[in-house]
């Protein structure tokens, strides 16, 4: 094993200097291990650079350490806080350096026979133009092993001599080593020489003389009736704080998306008072560039819309899931019973029993942990697409029975947010619901109302059972150990166009499990009598929980000083060695999932928290399945695998949340006119009929057909004069 030195620490540091040079920013640092998950930290360089590594020190053993290879304006490890690049970065995989033209400056052996490379440049270069170059030079090496998504704006990338975790064997852990190391500095031009990666060939035009002619205030004139508001505002107003890149970005989308030509959006957006590049004195050439990158990444944007997010690998083996259907638990029979009463999606029920068991044990069951202590309540949230779903009804049919077994079990289903918090300051300990079945309204309110500034953080520090203190206008309140569960619904498209990636990013959304489903007319069931064997059930069901309720929730008598004062008792839940390995072996393999998805800064917290609430479902499946021992619950590799059988079901639909938060306008268009044709069936619809439900115009549906057409997903054939009918040729 490695031992900290000071040449190691020494090593490191020549390391960071080589990269950063003299410039000064913010360098992340973020480990993975089984037992933490994913952590990022943020350094001040070169203020903090000792500090840094004395972490680096204190962390790399047993875990995986990486850097993003960028220097931040801030502890935000997005694109538009990136600042000028000092160094280009690629994943080089199974391609040997030695074979790259030209050289690394430095290189990594990341682990046995794959790499990674780091150009060092003669002087700091527009972060656009070191992810390019760094593009092209993953591009030019992909014949030879390298990793083609590798290459883009915050990417982490190991730090030398520390551990690579994730191809651990007993003994035989892998070193980060460097391999080769020069003061080789380069000049960005000379990766101009490199092929231009496909679709990214448009970077290289030079700026159109007719563009710089162009009166701005005319161009927005004549586009007018195609404009978001927003885009006056961006175009108009100088932004507040440090950030320009993120309003010129989203300005230049929205023009784009609107309609307008590259050069029409480069009118625009030179006179904009967000043009950052105008501000700092720079050639428009860097604009129109920028332009062209917007241009390019709406372009790949729209060739995935639809498309379903890699498949994560399965968790359990065919034959672990076959143990866990065969053995039903409280989860199946709620199902089962559910669907005995009507035609709502099944996993509805999942969802209602896992809230029911969440509100009986969330008070009295914690499993301690190296994090701190961890309470099993449970954020619920039913996305679906029309009435046929049912997805009122099951939530009903889940309240009600749990009300028979605990009447004051709901918080609030609606009213003042005041209200709401005061009635959890009342009840410290217990748990709580806050349902709503439409929670659209209160994703609105949040965004829209200054009163409701902060909500979704302190929604989730409530989740988190952390004390909160709340200063209301009229009153001041208290929040002490609240145990909160949130049971809420809505329309998907609905709430999918109220969120985006910060909701993702603050770990407020994370801390949902997503349930969807699609309407089905052959799962429609006309009502009738409810059948004795149905009561039946139901009267089971009753009679299960109330036991439950009794086995968790009763009194023991203590004595404190002359008085005897009755209490409930706390249970704790235990984990065996061998069942904290198979759990943290379901979480690496999640969370390795996020890391290496398209979009890592969003899908790496929401795998990492779904993998929690796995975690915490299995404390609820081990205590309904058997009587606690003593004070103890002990949770077993079979409540463990139960639970992630279900994770299985809802990482698939976590991920179609991720892949579709912060879609635009134009994605969202182009998508319902795909799902418009789709539900058509063989028979397909007409051009004029989409034009009508989707108010179209011509110049709109023809942009939007082609587009479908040039996929593959969609087939156009004439029926008689000019009129077209529309087919899909393919499911997504």
């Amino acid at each position: 094993m490695l031992r900290i030195s000071p040449e190691l620490n020494r090593t490191r540091e020549t390391f960071f200097k080589a990269v950063f040079g003299s410039e000064r920013g913010y360098v992340c640092i973020a480990t993975l291990a089984d037992d933490e998950g994913f952590k990022q930290t943020f350094w001040e360089y070169p203020n903090q650079l000792p500090q840094m590594l004395e972490h680096v020190n204190l962390v790399y053993q047993g875990r995986n350490v990486y850097f993003c290879p960028q220097l931040l304006d801030g502890q935000n490890r997005t694109k538009p806080h990136v600042k000028n690049c000092t160094v280009l970065w690629a994943d080089l995989d199974e391609c040997p350096p030695e074979q790259v033209d030209p050289p690394p400056s430095i290189a990594l052996e990341s682990s046995p026979k794959r790499y990674q490379g780091f150009w060092l440049l003669q002087e700091p270069v527009e972060a656009v133009d070191a992810e390019e170059a760094s593009h092209r030079i993953a591009f030019a090496n992909k014949d030879k092993g390298a990793d083609q998504s590798g290459w883009d704006l915050t990417q982490l990338l190991r730090v030398p001599l520390t551990y690579n975790m994730k191809y651990e064997q007993p003994g035989n852990v892998p070193v980060v080593n460097i391999i080769s190391a020069t003061s080789v500095r380069y000049h960005i031009r000379r990766f101009n020489d490199l092929p231009a990666v496909p679709g990214w060939e448009s970077v290289d035009t030079p700026l159109p003389q007719g563009a710089l002619d162009l009166d701005p205030d005319d161009v927005l004139a004549r586009h007018r009736g195609l404009l978001d508001k927003n885009v006056y505002a961006l175009y108009g107003n100088e932004p507040v704080g440090g950030d320009w890149s993120s309003p010129l970005w989203q300005l230049e989308l929205l023009l784009l998306e609107a309609g307008l030509t590259k050069e029409e959006t480069f009118a625009v957006c030179n006179a904009a008072k967000c043009n950052k590049f105008a501000r700092d004195g720079r050639d428009p050439q860097y604009l129109w560039k920028d332009i062209l990158r917007a241009d390019i990444r709406i372009q790949q944007r729209l060739e995935t819309i639809g498309a379903a997010a890699r498949t994560m690998a399965p968790l359990l083996t065919d034959e672990e899931r076959q143990a866990v259907m065969a053995e039903p638990s409280f989860v199946e029979r709620f199902t089962e019973w559910g669907r005995s009463r009507g035609d709502a999606a099944p996993q509805y029920f999942q969802a209602g029993a896992f809230i029911i068991l969440s509100t009986i044990l969330s008070g009295n069951v914690k499993l301690p942990t190296s994090f701190g202590v961890m309470v099993p309540n449970l954020w619920f949230m039913i996305l679906a697409d029309t009435t046929l779903t049912r997805k009122s009804t099951a939530m009903d049919m889940a309240m009600e029975l749990l009300l028979e077994v605990n009447p004051d079990a709901i918080l609030a289903t609606d009213g003042s947010i005041e209200g709401l918090l005061s009635s959890i300051a009342s009840r410290p300990g217990r748990p709580g619901i806050f349902l709503r079945d439409e929670f659209a309204g209160l994703l609105a309110a949040i965004k829209q109302k200054d009163y409701l500034a902060g909500m979704g953080e302190t929604l989730t520090k409530l989740y988190d059972g952390k004390y909160q203190k709340r200063i209301l206008r009229k009153e001041t309140i208290e929040l002490r150990e609240p145990v909160v569960l949130i049971f809420a619904g809505g329309i998907r498209s609905k709430i999918l166009d109220l969120m985006d990636h910060e909701n993702v990013t603050s770990g407020f959304l994370p801390r949902f499990i997503f349930v969807e489903a699609e309407s089905d007319i052959r799962n429609f069931k006309p009502i009738g009598p409810m059948t004795v064997i149905d009561d039946q059930r139901r009267v089971g069901l009753l009679s299960e929980l109330i036991e439950l309720r009794d086995q968790y929730t009763r009194q023991m008598t203590v004595k404190i000083g002359d008085q005897t004062v009755s209490a409930t008792t706390d249970f704790k839940a235990e984990l065996t060695e061998e069942t904290w390995a198979l759990y943290n072996q379901y979480e690496r393999q999640m969370i390795q999932y996020g890391l290496e998805s398209g979009a890592p800064d969003v899908f790496t917290p929401m795998m990492d928290r779904l993998a929690k609430s796995g975690l915490k479902c299995s404390v609820l499946l081990a205590a309904a399945r058997r009587a606690p021992q003593g004070d103890r619950v002990q949770v077993e590799l079979e409540d463990i695998r139960r639970a992630f059988y279900y994770v299985e079901g809802w990482a698939e639909w976590a991920s179609d949340v991720i892949a579709n938060v912060g879609k635009t306008t134009t994605e969202k268009k182009v998508d319902l006119v795909f799902n418009a044709i789709e539900r058509a069936g063989p028979s397909g619809t007409s051009r004029s009929k989409v034009m009508q439900n989707y108010h179209l115009t011509s110049r709109d549906a023809d942009w939007i057909l082609d587009t479908l057409e040039q996929r593959g997903l969609v087939r156009r054939a004439k029926e008689g004069g000019r009129a077209e009918r529309l087919f899909a040729t393919a499911i997504r």
